[in-house]
Order: C-alpha cells, then structure tokens, then sequence
C-alpha cells in the first residue's frame, strides 16, 4: 500500500536514485531508509540492526580487536596464534549444520528463534569467563572464543536467511538492502575500534570482553520481540519441509560432510601444535570439500562455490606476525613501527572503518551495475598492487626510503578497508541470488560456510609458511630476527588471490549483479552426480545414492582415523621427546 503524507489523498512520491544524490546528506539518508522500510518492513530494518549491525559489527569487532592481545598475554607464537584464530573462526563455516538443522528440526514450531536463544546463553556464559577468570588455560580461552564466535556466526546466519528471501523476491532493491546491512556493520565496527584502543589501554582485553557482553545479549530483544516476523509451522508444514530435504539428500549430505571437516580442523588444532600437521589436515578437508560440492550441486552454484573455496584459501594469511610487527615495544624489536594500543586499534581502525563507509557508497552509486567478473578480478588487481606496500613495510624499505611508518600504514588502512569492501558487495549478492527457495537458510550457509573454510585454510598455510620462513615471534625481548622474511609471507598472500581471480573467473555468473539467476530453483539439477548416475532410472539411482552414503561414511571415517591419529602422534613424539631430553641431560 503506498504511504500518503499529512495531506490526505496526496501520495508520496518515491525518490528515484538520481533524486536521492541530490537531495541533502540528511534528507537523502531519511529517504534511502524510507524507500528500504516501504519494500522490505521496519521489523526487518530493526531486526537487521540489532543481528548484523550491532552483534556482526559492534560485538565482533571489539572481540577482534582484544583476541590478539589475549594471545599475546600467553606468549603464544605467531603461528600456533593463527592456528587459535583459524579455530575461533571455524563456526562460521559450520553454518551449513546450522541451517540444516534450524530448517529441519524447529523448536515449538519455530526455526530460527530458539537457536539464537540458545547459543546465546552459551556465548554469555563464554563472554563472562573470559573476562572474569584470568586463570584459564589457554585450551579454555579458545573454547570460549569458540561459543563467542558461535552466537555471531549463528544469529548471522538466521538473519541472512531471513533477508534472503527479500534478496530474491526483489533483486533490484538487493544492492540498497545489502549496503544498507554493511553501512550498519561497518559504523558498529567503527564504534568498537574508537572504543577499543581506550579499553585496551586502560583496562586490558579481559575486561573489554565484558563490556562486549552486554550488547551481545541485548541484540535478541528484536528476536524475543517477534520481528523475524517468523509463523509457528504446523507438524504438516514440517512434514513437507522435511520432504523436500530428502529429495535433496545431496545438499543435506554436503552438511555434514561440512561438519565433519570443520570438527576435524577444529580438534586437530586444539591438541597438536605442529604447523605441518594443522595444514596437511586443512588442505585434506579443503580438498574433499571442492570435490563434493562441485560433484553433486548444480553447475552454477558449484562453479561459484569453486571459486569462492579456491580464491580465499589462496589468500595465505600472515596476520598473527603482522600484530607482533606492528605492536612489539623498542626492547622487543628495535627496528619495528612500536605503534601503541590505541593507535593500531581505534586511529587504524577508525580510518579504515571510516573510508570502508566511504567504499560502501562508492559502491552503490557507481558499482552496484557491474557484472560480478568485472568486479572480483578488478578490485582483486587493485588490492595487489596496494599490498606492494605492505610488503614494502615489512622489508623497512619505507624507511630507506624516508615514508613514517605512521603514514604508510594509515594509506594501506584506508585503501584497503575500501577496496575490500568492493571485493566483498558482489559475493554476498551472488549468495543471497544462488539460494533456491525453501532452502535459504541451508543454501547460503553451505556456500558462505565454504568461503569461511577457505579463510581457514588459508590461515592455516600461512602459519605453515611462517613456521618455513622462521617468523615466530611471540611478544619476547630481542626478537628482531622473527622478521627478517616476514615480507616473503607477505608477498605470496598479495600475489595468489590475483591469479586464482584472473584464472578462474570463468566460474563466476557472466551477468550484472542486480539481475536475477533463474538456473538454481534445484540446487542439484544438472549436477555431475545427477548425469553421472542417470536419477531417472530409480534402481540405478538408489544404487548410486548407496554408493554416495558409502563414500560419505569412509570420509567421516576417514576423519576420524586422523584426529586419532595425531592424538596419538602427540602423544608418542613427547614421550620420546621427553625420553631423548632426559637421556642427553644424564649423559651429560
């Protein structure tokens, strides 16, 4: 129904986006929200700024921030603190589990609102253990940070699934939506980094854990007010939901297998502490998961799903030595920026989250047209050649030649907050448009838990690297010489994301990113299983579907024999190390 104004009769015109940018900042942003409320409803709006603006930016910004500090507070070394992170990490890539069993199995009738509930409850709990029982082991940390990490990933994804179908029953207002969802995350996240470098300083990282858990929990007054605006579905309802799951048994097998891979990453990491080890298993997982999303989904999605896996994995991370670079004092390394607390937190992050807004607007004003290879392999060229300078930082060749630390690093902030925020805008529409009805929450948590999974990897590697590299510092005095090849590290992880863009950008939509992709209603039609198999014939396809159930239990298997594996491992090589110390002290 159009909205009138005061005067009866008189209905409001809509603002067309060449009278949005030239009406005032005010009145513009006034009508940006309003033309956003007409589409989608205010309970949405609100819904997605208690869930995506104040717990996705907000909450997990100053969780990212203080993290760091807490593993340096342990002295633990640049690489196993990359392995730490990469597990915190993992429930984002659990998502798939997540949306199967919200979809699948609904609590009183209801989807989505009891899980948020509930990992709720476990993440306060986690907010308050951190910050109130500074005694923990460094094992109890990580599994805190993991419930933390977990409400985020899960109110997210709940959310998103919710925005999802708004995505897809009106793509042309997509772009606005999604810029509308980032600006929010990102003025949160700009909130957090003011604030961050103030609670660090003056209070420590534990304690700023428990200024986090206060709007962490009060994000689900939406959720308990009812704006998921969700309906309890009747057991018939649930019946029939359960049924299209398992005509689409591939999908909900997908999930699993996720869960499987990410368990197995996440228990390897938390009992062995060797950087071989952590990334020979990742890699295995990786692997595993390319080659059963691309064999058994539909070719569209499976192609975007390659890519997405394949171009963030190889984005090998050096960021746990980059925080010891940057942070460590004079005594620590001499040469090093010595950059305090509150400015790489809150002057940092405050001018990337500042020029990030900036990139968002950019973006929905001039880039929100352009086709999705244009813009993955355009920003992914820019990024490239802005890392030079991060490798030139690391090399101290800015010192040589005469560039302040200081200056060098707030350019590549600002940047590179900028174009990541363009690198990023394409792959969440592309997502959102990839999820078939019905299956939202399931859907666009098995692609966007792929990307995550990629992210793992890639820290994993790069602690790998680094560990190769002999860049392991860890906070101590005199350790200059951990970065004498930090700038290698550096170099790989600029140069890899450009030629996997370059060499796979074939696997990405050839169309813009506000039309509509018609070819995914079944998110396994067509798939190279399907043709492989031949479904029509019903015997030889219960045959096959055996054949699958089969391979999927040997892999879970297959994981399983691992985790044992380095368990024991561990356990071997410190008895014998233990032996060989004890036998070299007394022949001694």
């Amino acid at each position: 129904m159009l909205r009138t104004t005061n005067w009866p009769g008189r209905p409001r015109r809509r603002p067309t986006k060449r009278h949005l940018w030239s009406l005032p900042k005010a009145k513009r942003a006034q009508d940006f929200l309003v033309n956003l409320e007409e589409q989608f409803g205010y309970q949405l709006l609100v819904l997605l700024f208690a869930n995506q603006h104040l717990l996705k930016g907000f909450v997990n910004g100053l969780k990212m921030q203080a993290t760091p500090y807490l593993y340096r507070a342990y002295h633990v070394p640049a690489p196993q603190a990359q392995v730490y992170s990469g597990i915190v990490g993992l429930p984002w890539a659990m998502k798939p589990i997540l949306g199967l069993v919200s979809d699948i199995l609904p609590i009183m009738g209801y989807h989505r609102a009891p899980y948020m509930l509930i990992v709720s409850v476990f993440s306060g709990m986690a907010f308050f253990c951190i910050g109130l029982f500074p005694s923990i082991s460094i094992t109890v940390l990580v599994v805190c940070l993991l419930f933390t990490t977990l409400q985020i990933s899960t109110c997210d994804l709940l959310s998103e699934a919710r925005y999802s179908v708004c995505l897809r029953d009106c793509p042309s207002h997509g772009p606005s939506l999604v810029t509308f969802i980032w600006v929010g995350i990102n003025i949160g996240a700009f909130a957090a980094t003011m604030l961050s470098g103030v609670l660090l300083d003056s209070i420590g990282p534990r304690q700023t854990f428990l200024c986090a858990a206060v709007p962490a929990i009060a994000a689900l007054i939406p959720v308990a007010l009812g704006y998921l605006e969700e309906k309890k579905t009747t057991p018939a309802e649930i019946a029939e939901i359960r049924a299209r799951y398992f005509e689409q048994r591939e999908a909900c097998a997908l999930c699993f297998l996720m869960l499987a891979g990410t368990l197995a990453i996440m228990i390897v990491g938390l009992i062995q502490h060797d950087s071989h080890v952590n990334c020979a298993v990742s890699l295995i997982v990786g692997v595993m998961m390319l080659a059963s999303f691309s064999v058994t989904l539909t070719p569209t999605i499976a192609k975007v799903n390659a890519f997405s896996i394949l171009y963030t994995a190889l984005g090998v991370s050096s960021s746990g030595a980059a925080f010891y670079f940057y942070t460590d004092t004079p005594e620590q390394y001499p040469e090093g920026p010595h950059f305090s607390s509150f400015f790489y937190n809150s002057v940092l992050g405050t001018a990337g989250t500042v020029f990030a807004l900036v990139g968002l607007a950019i973006y929905n004003k001039y880039l929100s047209s352009a086709s999705y290879r244009t813009m993955i392999v355009g920003t992914s060229l820019v990024m490239s050649l802005f890392s030079v300078l991060d490798v030139m930082m690391f090399a101290r060749l800015n010192r040589k030649l005469g560039i302040p630390d200081h200056m060098l690093v707030m350019g590549l902030s600002v940047f590179e907050s900028m174009i990541a925020q363009w690198q990023w805008m394409p792959q969440v529409i592309l997502m959102s448009q990839l999820c078939p009805k019905g299956m939202e929450a399931t859907m666009f948590a098995l692609l966007a838990g792929c990307h995550n999974l990629g992210m793992t990897i890639s820290v994993n590697t790069g602690a790998l690297l680094l560990e190769v590299l002999g860049c392991r510092p860890q906070g101590a005095v005199g350790e200059s010489s951990q970065f004498e090849h930090l700038w290698i590290a550096a170099a790989v992880g600029s140069f890899l994301p450009l030629v996997a863009a370059v060499t796979l950008q074939h696997l990405l939509p050839d169309c813009k990113q506000t039309e509509k992709i018609d070819s995914v209603q079944d998110p396994t039609k067509g798939s190279l299983f399907r043709r492989w198999t031949g479904r029509g014939d019903s015997w030889l396809w219960a045959k096959a579907r055996s054949l699958l159930l089969l391979l999927l239990l040997l892999f879970l298997l297959f994981i399983v024999v691992v985790v044992v594996v380095c368990v024991v491992g561990t356990v071997v090589y410190g008895e014998k190390k233990e032996m060989y110390s004890s036998t070299k002290e007394r022949d001694g």
